[in-house]
């Protein structure tokens, strides 16, 4: 097995869901939080995986192609940074379809990393919700919660492995 990943939530840790439920996520980064952070990342040869729940597709209010379209987007600005997403997975369900791949499940990093041969004792999941970390716990990943997003209304109950502001303080937990 080739080193570990970073898997990383897309809503509220890479793009602002701060009105979540209220609001369908756009593609617009939380420029202020996340580049230093990816870089790091990337510079420490982890890959780069978004792992996210896109309830917005079965309940009728995005089509799968304008999800795609967005991760697409996202893809594009970060590249424009410097930064090389190398890939991404998202469930389509709402809680209520009683999916097998919809967060806290593990199955779309379990998927992702036998696609890419990743170790996933060497792994972190980031998030800002409790159902990002029990999803990296149920892989076997380290978990982190980013205090981003709704990470704020998570910090004080969560069973992370780490808890940082954003993703920018990431060198705080792999130097």
């Amino acid at each position: 097995m080739k080193r570990g990943a970073f898997f990383i939530d897309k809503d509220g840790v890479l793009v602002d869901n701060s009105r979540y439920p209220e609001i369908i996520p756009t593609d617009e980064l939380l420029e202020n939080d996340i580049f230093e952070g990816l870089k790091h990342i990337q510079n420490k040869g982890y890959k780069i995986i978004i792992v996210s729940n896109q309830k917005w597709i079965s309940k009728g209010l995005m089509k799968r192609e304008d999800v795609e379209k967005t991760f697409q987007i996202i893809i594009k600005k970060l590249k424009e940074k410097g930064i090389e997403i190398n890939d991404y997975f998202y469930c389509p369900h709402k809680e209520e379809d009683n999916c097998n791949c919809r967060k806290p499940s593990p199955k779309m990093i379990l998927d992702a990393a036998e696609k890419h041969s990743i170790s996933l004792k060497d792994s972190f999941m980031i998030g800002d919700m409790e159902k990002d970390i029990e999803s990296g716990k149920n892989a076997g990943t380290k978990t982190i919660l980013v205090l981003t997003g709704r990470g704020k209304d998570y910090q004080n109950e969560t069973n992370a492995d780490y808890v940082i502001n954003n993703l920018n303080e990431i060198n705080k937990v792999i130097k």
